[in-house]
């Protein structure tokens, strides 16, 4: 009586009938003591138990028990053939999958283990022999035979797959997977009429289809039979002419043929179609933008493409973000922020699409509507520090220093791996707390960002200057000012600060050759009152008054230089 609990409860633990039977059968087995069958029993379900609890090597250890006390068991050797397959053992799954599948040929869950254990290994052949076996055993599942013609194609044998499938065409009937499979093994074949029929048939069996003569017109393309190709595509546009998948297709026939006007032309009457899914679309215009890198008439084809799809999609985040991708290519900033501005109302999600826009509002100089959007940015990605970035630049020139510095210290922890980065949010920190007076967490900041980049030729000429203006360091100064212009030879500001400082060194004659190569690089107001300033001291007076007027009328210059000039003296 415990026995036959124990049995029948092991009939409980499978959820394929199929094994459940052979397992209890197995454990049946002539010759093995009713003790055994009850140890057996017993390591059977506790192994199933374990297996569907997921501690696969519990359970295999209770399925190799029970192959201890039963080695013909066909039910243990498929569950241990599933485990080493689970675990990526090929050859130790295919050993017990063979032997459990040539137990019971009538098993399909051993058959089924089989093949894919022989499919692992690449063996196709032997694969397609396994399925010949379930077709014979299950004649009506027209599953097998399906898996049965794509095994023999594996191995190669396309002539017994074509067959398979044409047997199966006249015993269930045509079906559009079948003859696409045929097709496919004719043009294997290079059996072209035959294919072109098969063509044929399946448009007859849905002549309303249009994707069958583009499929056909595609074929004729592949045999540069392109006159037929035409006549198919004419055929698709007479049953419905404003399929745009037609038209798509039909664009590429055109493109094939380098014919640009028709190949446009087919594009936009796809574009015009409002059923035309968006994702396609943008497929289309992502590759415009490519295209457009190297031809202006791919780019005003890209831009009226852009203007259709926003018509009949202006809900669409992703139309407005190409769009205004299309337009800061061009240089149209304005344009372009307006475009990304109406892309994150429709979709704030996306942060690609609000860096796009912060960078371009930055170009423009909008530091209003860039600290705006930018502190919306930070709540919605607290942890990228992009948005914190760009909302410490826009307050930086909006003077609001402390917001700016708050910015730049919660955002810089969200640094990572970005050497660049990190040393624009140091050196910012720096500007923005020489803003605010505060010099000691101003040099901080900069020795930190040198200690990123001990030569960023940037950071060493900001530093350098900040410390001339305060006269303080001069030693130092001079040294990160020198270097700079060893990094970057040519850049007029770092040849101007060399100058300022060797001027507050008070080393005039040197510090008028190096601004002298400063004003001469173009005017600039500080330059300029720089260079008036050491002709002063060098007692060129009357040079001196000339520059700083002129540093006057390019605008800017230091609060003092009003009085020079209406004194006509440095008042240092």
């Amino acid at each position: 009586m415990i026995l036959s609990l124990l049995v029948a409860h092991l009939g409980s633990c499978k959820s394929k009938k199929q094994t459940t039977q052979s397992s209890s059968s197995s454990g049946n087995s002539k010759g093995i003591s009713e003790q055994n069958q009850v140890n057996f029993t017993y390591n059977f379900i506790e192994g199933c138990k374990e297996r569907m609890k997921g501690n696969i090597e519990l359970a295999e250890n209770r399925f190799k028990e029970c192959l201890k006390l039963d080695p013909s068991s066909a039910a243990v050797k498929y569950e241990l053939g599933s485990i080493y397959r689970f675990n990526g053992l090929a050859d130790e799954a295919l050993k017990y999958a063979k032997e459990c599948a040539n137990a019971d040929p009538t098993n399909e869950w051993y058959q089924l283990l089989y093949i894919e254990c022989l499919h692992s290994k690449r063996q196709y052949a032997q694969a397609a022999e396994v399925y010949l076996r379930l077709t014979k055993t299950f004649p009506n599942r027209s599953e097998f035979q399906e898996s049965l013609a794509a095994e023999y194609m594996y191995s190669g044998n396309y002539e017994k797959s074509f067959k398979t499938y044409d047997d199966l065409e006249k015993k269930f009937g045509q079906n559009e997977t079948f003859t696409l499979n045929k097709i496919k093994l004719l043009r294997q074949l290079k059996k072209n009429t035959e294919a072109e029929i098969e063509f044929k048939k399946l448009i007859q069996s849905n002549p309303n289809e249009t994707r069958y003569y583009t499929y056909l017109a595609e074929f004729y393309q592949d045999i540069n039979q392109n006159d037929k190709a035409m006549d198919a595509y004419k055929e698709a546009l007479k049953v419905d002419p404003k399929n745009a998948m037609v038209h798509l297709a039909l664009a590429d026939y055109y493109k094939l043929q380098n014919d640009k006007d028709n190949f446009y032309k087919e594009v936009k009457i796809a574009f015009e179609n409002p059923d035309l899914e968006v994702d396609t679309k943008l497929k289309i215009l992502e590759s415009y933008y490519e295209l457009s890198e190297a031809n202006s008439t791919y780019k005003d084809q890209a831009i009226e493409l852009c203007n259709i799809a926003l018509k009949l999609h202006s809900s669409s985040a992703d139309i407005h973000n190409i769009y205004a991708d299309f337009l800061l290519k061009d240089k149209k900033l304005k344009e372009a922020q307006v475009e990304y501005n109406e892309a994150i109302k429709l979709d704030k999600s996306r942060f690609s699409i609000w860096q796009q826009l912060m960078y371009v509002e930055s170009e423009l100089n909008d530091y209003k509507t860039l600290e705006s959007h930018s502190a919306e940015a930070i709540e919605l990605f607290p942890t990228n520090a992009l948005p914190y970035y760009f909302n410490a630049i826009a307050n930086i020139q909006l003077k609001q220093y402390s917001t700016a510095i708050t910015a730049l210290e919660d955002g810089i922890e969200f640094v990572y791996n970005n050497k660049p980065l990190l040393i624009e949010f140091y050196s910012n920190l720096g500007n923005a707390y020489n803003d605010i007076k505060n010099y000691e967490r101003s040099d901080k900041a900069y020795d930190d960002a040198l200690k990123v980049d001990p030569d960023n030729a940037s950071v060493l000429n900001n530093y350098a200057y900040y410390l001339s203006l305060r006269k303080v360091n001069l030693e130092k100064a001079e040294k990160f000012s020198k270097r700079s212009n060893e990094l970057a030879p040519n850049n007029r500001s770092y040849i101007d600060t060399y100058g300022w400082i060797l001027y507050q060194q008070g080393k005039y004659k040197e510090a008028e050759e190096w601004l002298s190569k400063a004003v001469k690089m173009g005017t600039k107001s500080a330059i300029s009152e720089h260079y008036g300033d050491v002709l002063y001291k060098l007692n060129r007076k009357e040079e001196a008054l000339q520059y700083w007027q002129e540093a006057k009328s390019a605008g800017g210059g230091s609060e003092g230089l009003d009085k020079k000039i209406t004194e006509k003296k440095l008042n240092d």
